[in-house]
């Protein structure tokens, strides 16, 4: 029986989905799809043996099972060869029958991948047909349940579908590739009280005699796989238009007083776009909905976009929290990824780096110039940071989701800002209003960019699209410049330093450069036409420039290495915004009244901010004495964050005093939270340890701050706190799914050592979440049992990996993997444990051997009833 039970905890460990590690800005992309399935080898687009015109589903969600049953209706016709088989994508279907109109049916196959049937007869090229399948399935991915069973909330219950990349093939059998289009409906058949949210117009909702009611959605307007959409769950629901565009937001009841500010900017933006696009919206609504420990940021379902409601904030956040990126980043999506939609997934960057780029272009509308430069540079760090030098148009991923990284999302951006550079935004718009006029409805390649581009500008740009999008890497630029007074000439050296490989080439970029001149208004500007390993330009300029800046407006992706002079860093702190953040990088201790100032008074927050870092990083006591002065009187929330964490770097009795002045009255719980993770580094004074145990009884949204107590006292390596943590989060909390893991650990490494006497509490409390309903928690309790290091949790992880995951990709066993191998790391090796080890590893093997005969039962066809 106990055996039993665990080999059913390690089979529901292997449900849904982990994080990604890549964290998009904008959209919050670290919530990604982890791979499911690793493929060696180049990808490449599908053939398309049919044309899909039509698919209809008609589900019943059961809440209580987390199941789901219907029947898929899909009306097709072959292309341009007669067509014998059909398949579909189907991943753990339970097939109950498949009928057929204009066809008939001889037999069909299930494989671990496929739903395959066959014909009794070939249809003809361009004849009409039309199959339905009825099936159920307990879905592993692309459909979500949240009920209070699972430890939600009751009230909140809700079920929603996450696509993208090729997930619907778990829940509904379909041709889930994003290189066909085609209309679709949903029939959803929900409890009384629930709201039913889909692509397209809703044409009726009409109660049913079991209590249900069945709400239908349509779609006719063509989409792919990936984008079709369900939401049905209890919602509070706020409503506006954008001319007569229906929109709506739709967040958990609990969750209301959030709503309000995730609506702010919607119809704003939508008015935005259809102006700075000049294509109007295409879709016949927009809703948003805000689903629980969603696994993306936000999805941009045709006219419904669903989003985390994880990334909801209260107003006294202040600027820390915003929505509106999230909000114009799916936005965008409307038209670049829905409207026309990537052809496969090595030119995601056409999804993406759009979608990416004109949150950006939004920014500027909402926020200004310096905003909107300041979202380039944070880009731009990104790029820099991910040092990836694969290309952006890359076949050789093994799963798609590999394909949602540095590369589509900022680097795609800069890529499209570039363009736009070089084209001047008039032109640029030109180009892009075409690109989605002729593509309209359409799936798309960057080939198809690069046509438009070059039809409408009359400009080549195969240089271009080759070095950016078809080669990786940027170019490092390392730049010098002289002058001479003789001839009056500035002399500026260009050397690319970047590492040259087959992928990444020597770049070709007009690289511009300005010399500011004592009795001119405007600086002398001259475009450098860069192309060689190491090149020489000359510039006549009428006296010794004052200023020198290279690419003074931020139009050229590259890592440049430029210091100008002294006299001419004090110019370029009163310059533009990157101008500023490049000078203040450069300031050093011989500066320090300067960066005070400018940490005072600079009139844009990350200025203020990066002078905090420097400010820390010098560290005397000069620096110090005026990093803590400027700590006060700072209006701004981003700033005094960066405030915190510089006093949190100096860790001197005067910060750590600052510090504990600014909690008593900081009422930003995201800044408090700051403030009390850096308490991690003061152990073994009672007044903090009273103060962080208070803090852990709380109850903030989100549990921002008992999770920030949690962190802080396993800085400490506090043991005598184990029994409040583990009372913690034993109690009711409001810890989202993503932060479980923090939670979980934090526990995990203060009861560590053997001979702590709440191990073995732990242990149980951790062994109870591996049966947890909920998949961020299973995990994250797998991952603490390695921290734990408890040999007793040997026989618990050891039965998890003896159930296969097959050939896909199971995060829960990789981590028990990896905690099996933590543990062991620590053991000395005695008889008894050897024995245990033993006899786990042949439970293992025959656990295996098992599964190898299970999995040739699936891969036997099943025959369709005549």
């Amino acid at each position: 029986m106990r055996l039993h039970h665990l080999l059913l905890v390690a089979a529901v460990l292997s449900n849904d989905v982990s994080a990604d590690s890549f964290d998009c800005r904008h959209c919050d992309k670290q919530l990604l799809p982890q791979p499911i399935k690793l493929i060696p080898g180049r990808k490449y687009a599908r053939d398309r043996r049919v044309d899909v015109l039509h698919l209809k589903l008609d589900v019943t969600p059961d809440f209580a099972k987390r199941t789901v049953a219907g029947t898929a209706t899909m009306r097709f016709k072959p292309i341009a060869l007669p067509l014998t088989k059909l398949e579909l994508d189907a991943v753990d279907l339970q097939i109950a029958q498949i009928t057929a109109e204009g066809a008939k049916v001889a037999e069909h196959e299930v494989t671990n991948e496929k739903l395959v049937i066959t014909f009794a007869a070939a249809i003809a090229p361009g004849a009409e047909a039309t199959i339905t399948v009825k099936y159920s399935a307990q879905p592993e991915h692309g459909l979500y349940f949240r009920t209070p069973e699972m430890g939600y909330k009751p009230g909140d219950t809700q079920v929603w579908s996450q696509g993208e990349a090729e997930l619907h093939r778990f829940w509904f059998p379909s041709y889930d590739y994003p290189n066909e289009r085609f209309t679709s409906e949903v029939i959803c058949h929900a409890p009384k009280g629930m709201e039913v949210v889909s692509n397209g117009t809703l044409l009726s909702q009409k109660p049913e005699a079991d209590g249900l009611v069945a709400w239908h959605w349509l779609q006719d307007k063509p989409h792919v796989n990936y984008l079709i959409a369900l939401a049905c769950g209890q919602f509070h629901k706020l409503e506006d238009k954008a001319g007569k565009l229906p929109l709506a937001l739709l967040v958990p009841p609990s969750h209301t007083a959030q709503a309000a500010s995730a609506f702010a900017d919607t119809r704003k933006i939508i008015e935005f776009y259809q102006q700075e696009i000049g294509v109007p919206f295409a879709w016949d609504k927009y809703y948003q909905v805000y689903c629980l420990d969603f696994i993306a940021g936000g999805m941009e379902n045709t006219s419904c976009t669903f989003e985390a409601a994880g990334m909801l904030f209260n107003a006294d956040t202040e600027d820390l929290r915003t929505l509106h990126r999230l909000d114009a980043h799916e936005t965008a999506h409307q038209w670049f990824g829905d409207l026309v939609t990537c052809r496969d997934w090595a030119h995601l960057w056409l999804n993406e780096g759009f979608a990416s780029y004109y949150t950006i272009l939004y920014e500027e509308q909402k926020l200004g110039t310096d905003a909107m430069k300041y979202s380039l540079w944070l880009e731009a760090q990104e790029v820099f940071g991910a040092n990836d030098t694969r290309p952006i148009v890359w076949r050789d991923y093994g799963d798609p989701m590999q394909q949602f990284d540095s590369r589509a999302y900022p680097k795609g951006a800069w890529v499209l800002h570039m363009l736009r550079s070089q084209l001047g935004p008039d032109l640029y718009r030109q180009c892009i209003k075409t690109y989605l006029e002729r593509h309209r409805s359409g799936i798309v390649s960057t080939d198809d960019l690069q046509d438009v581009v070059e039809e409408v500008s009359g400009l080549s740009f195969d240089q271009f699209f080759d070095q950016w999008l078809h080669h990786g890497g940027v170019p490092e630029l390392k730049i010098d410049y002289a002058w001479d007074s003789a001839a009056k000439q500035a002399k500026i050296t260009v050397r690319q330093t970047q590492k040259l490989s087959e992928q990444v080439r020597l770049f070709r970029v007009p690289l511009p450069v300005s010399f500011a001149v004592a009795g001119q208004r405007e600086p002398l500007r001259f475009t450098m036409d860069v192309s060689k390993e190491v090149e020489d330009f000359h510039f006549v300029v009428p006296t010794q420039p004052e200023l020198v800046r290279i690419d003074p407006d931020f139009t050229v992706l590259a890592k440049v290495n430029f210091t100008p002079a002294g006299p001419m860093l004090d110019k370029q702190l009163q310059s533009d915004v990157i101008g500023r953040l490049l000078a203040v990088r450069t300031l050093n201790d011989k500066s320090i009244d300067k960066l005070a100032k400018i940490l005072r008074e600079d009139t844009f927050h990350a200025v203020r901010s990066e002078a905090a870092k420097a400010l820390a990083k010098i560290a005397e006591p000069a620096a110090r004495a005026a990093l803590i002065a400027g700590s006060s009187n700072q209006p701004q929330a981003q700033t005094r964050k960066a405030v915190v964490q510089a006093l949190a770097a100096l860790n001197t009795a005067e910060s750590r005093e600052m510090l504990w002045q600014m909690a008593q009255s900081e009422k930003n719980p995201e800044i408090l939270a700051a403030i009390i993770e850096t308490w991690g580094a003061r152990p073994g004074e009672p007044q903090i340890a009273a103060t962080l145990r208070t803090h852990l009884r709380g109850s903030s949204f989100n549990s921002v701050i008992e999770l920030a107590a949690i962190k802080s006292l396993r800085a400490q390596d506090d043991e005598s706190a184990i029994a409040d943590v583990l009372a913690r989060l034993q109690a009711p909390h409001e810890l989202r799914g993503r932060d479980a893991g923090a939670a979980f650990d934090a526990l995990a490494f203060l009861a560590r050592r053997p001979t702590n006497t709440n191990r073995d509490a732990v242990r149980d409390f951790l062994a109870a979440k591996l049966s947890d309903p909920r998949h961020d928690w299973r995990v994250a309790a797998v991952k603490a049992l390695g921290t734990l290091r408890d040999p007793k949790a040997l026989g618990l992880l050891d039965l998890l990996l003896a159930i296969s995951s097959g050939d896909r990709i199971d995060p829960a066993r990789e981590a028990a993997a990896k905690s099996a191998q933590d543990i062991r790391a620590g053991l000395e090796g005695p008889a008894e444990l050897k024995n245990l080890w033993d006899r786990v590893q042949q439970l293992q093997k025959k656990a295996e051997e098992q599964q190898k005969e299970i999995e040739a039962m699936k891969k036997k066809p099943q025959t369709a009833k005549k």
